[in-house]
């Protein structure tokens, strides 16, 4: 049985992509009972790539402990799009053996609708103060380096979003200054309403790797990150390929009817000739 467990993890740590389809064809049931008996990373890397449909019925057959776990471990908005699927009562299940402050980070993305930009976004991107120095501005780096990305966002102490920095040009500048003093101000920005397709075609995507998300006071929220962007450009192209499929082969169908009913009419036409 253990045997049977270190290879069920190593197939889902390995090709979580072929465990996922292997997986999906059993019912949640099962396929919960196989994940629970893996490593909640493994488990994760395997659920995420579900269907939607397929990941809400196995989270929802793990048992509370195990959903948590998975959860735990995937990016917020990943998470976030998982916990959706279960009911509130559930939810709440799950959530009490996640760790408070992951919890909130996944239930503050639950507020925004749906495929918004605030559903979206990753809310643990960092966003520090205009005026705190460039050594204070490292020394919260160092001390939170799960939460710097490419760029640093930065806010007023009314949490406005009023510039960004580059985490390279940050290491470069003189200790003495301050955020305010290097930042490039007015940057790029998606407000937290923003649907997937406002999302995918904003022009920002052509020169930063991230895009900060405001609320309707233009107050910092987190950010959508260039996977999440790799993600919906793939769903929708999906989408997009799926509905020019069905419309060729609709128009096929016209072709063929309209062909048939040609043919029909000029046999007729030439019966009457006769």
């Amino acid at each position: 049985m253990v045997l049977r467990s270190q290879l069920s993890e190593e197939l889902v740590r390995l090709r979580p992509l072929r465990a996922a389809r292997a997986l999906e064809g059993l019912s949640p049931p099962h396929a919960a009972a196989l994940l629970g008996a893996v490593a909640p990373t493994a488990a994760a890397a395997a659920i995420e790539t579900f269907s939607p449909p397929s990941a809400d019925a196995v989270l929802a057959a793990l048992a509370p402990p195990e959903a948590a776990a998975v959860l735990a471990v995937l990016e917020p908005d990943v998470a976030a799009r998982l916990a959706r699927g279960l009911t509130a009562e559930r939810r709440s299940e799950v959530f009490a053996h996640i760790e408070p402050a992951i919890a909130d980070d996944i239930r503050r993305l639950l507020d925004f609708p749906e495929n918004t930009a605030g559903a979206l976004m990753d809310p643990t991107v960092m966003a520090l103060a205009s005026d705190l120095s460039i050594d204070e501005t490292l020394s919260r780096i160092r001390d939170e380096p799960d939460r710097a990305r490419y760029n640093l966002y930065v806010v007023d102490r009314r949490q406005s979003l009023v510039g960004v920095v580059n985490l390279r040009e940050l290491l470069l500048q003189s200790s003495s200054e301050t955020l305010a003093d290097i930042m490039i101000g007015d940057p790029v920005f998606l407000e937290a309403s923003a649907d997937r397709s406002r999302i995918v075609g904003h022009p920002g995507w052509k020169r930063v790797h991230s895009i900060p998300v405001v609320d309707d006071q233009h107050r910092y929220l987190g950010a959508v990150r260039y996977r999440t962007l790799r993600r919906l450009e793939q769903e929708l192209f999906g989408r997009a390929q799926a509905d020019t499929d069905a419309a060729e082969a609709l128009g096929e169908l016209f072709s063929s009817a309209a062909a048939g009913l040609i043919e029909a009419l000029g046999a007729t036409g030439r019966k009457g000739m006769q």
